[in-house]
């Protein structure tokens, strides 16, 4: 029960008691007035005093109830307060969650679009396995055909480096041979008859290259060359074999010859210092 129904109910009995005592003076009035005043008279004051202390009650519990309703507006201006910044949480609350939504939406599009590139890309990363794989496989097989051929390369060396043993012994026997030849005073044009190829060992070096497709050899009549004879040009660099072409003598002295390169044979350009040789096609064909 709140402040101003207690007050109601005071106020109720204070007005009950008045009609009591306004129905007991009536009563006395017909047996002794002046008792019944003086009694009337000590009620009234007690009932006065009793007033005041309800009024002074009354009073208080109207200034309590005064502050409580100051109170409660007070607390209703800050309710209400509250609930406008409450509400203004809630208004830019939802504005945050909006835009987190839209944030959110962009991000699943990105991620969306960074899986369909990271499939594209796994493909791709596939498709360049295999042919990273189909390379390895090819390269496997090169190495093989590499290692072979490095093989045959060496086995060849091994046979040329026998060949130029071999040559170089024949063009030191035909050397005598020559010398011998000389001492019994027959011609070098004589000695062409003897064979129409030059001598199996012959070798010697390119002293010089001219326009035209003319060089200089440092070997001549003296290692058994005469005009027309077919010689080889090889490169030797860095333990490694080339072959150059093939070249016919034009003129001859004792220790130095001049041919022409035959374009026929060129596999590569002559250079100084190239080696000059013969290769007996048929002797490497019998071995």
């Amino acid at each position: 029960m709140n402040l101003l129904g207690r007050l109601f109910i005071v106020l109720i009995f204070i007005g009950s008691i008045m009609l009591m005592a306004f129905s007991v003076a009536l009563y006395s009035t017909h047996t002794n007035w002046r008792e019944h005043a003086n009694r009337l008279d000590e009620t009234l004051r007690q009932k006065t005093q009793e007033f005041a202390e309800l009024q002074r009650q009354k009073d208080t519990m109207e200034a309590a109830l005064n502050l409580e309703i100051r109170r409660q507006a007070s607390q209703n201006l800050a309710l209400a307060t509250t609930v406008r910044q409450l509400s203004q949480d809630n208004t830019e609350a939802r504005d945050d969650i909006a835009e987190l939504r839209e944030q959110l939406a962009m991000q699943v599009a990105t991620v969306r679009t960074a899986l369909e590139e990271t499939g594209r890309l796994r493909a791709r990363l596939d498709g360049a396995s295999r042919a990273l794989l189909d390379a390895q496989n090819e390269w496997a097989a090169m190495s093989t055909e590499i290692i072979r051929k490095t093989d045959e390369a060496h086995g060849l060396a091994i046979q040329v480096a026998n060949y130029q043993s071999v040559s170089t012994r024949l063009a030191e026997d035909y050397r005598d041979a020559v010398n011998v030849l000389r001492s019994l005073g027959i011609s070098t044009a004589d000695m062409a008859l003897f064979g129409s190829q030059p001598p199996t060992g012959i070798r010697g070096t390119v002293t010089e290259v001219r326009p035209g497709g003319i060089i200089e050899i440092s070997i001549g009549s003296d290692s058994g060359l005469v005009r027309g004879h077919h010689l080889d040009i090889v490169r030797n660099r860095e333990g490694r074999s080339a072959y150059i072409g093939k070249i016919e003598i034009t003129n001859v002295a004792a220790d130095r010859a001049v041919a022409r390169v035959m374009p026929e044979f060129r596999r590569g350009v002559v250079q100084r210092n190239d080696e000059v040789t013969y290769i007996d096609v048929n002797e490497l064909v019998a071995h």
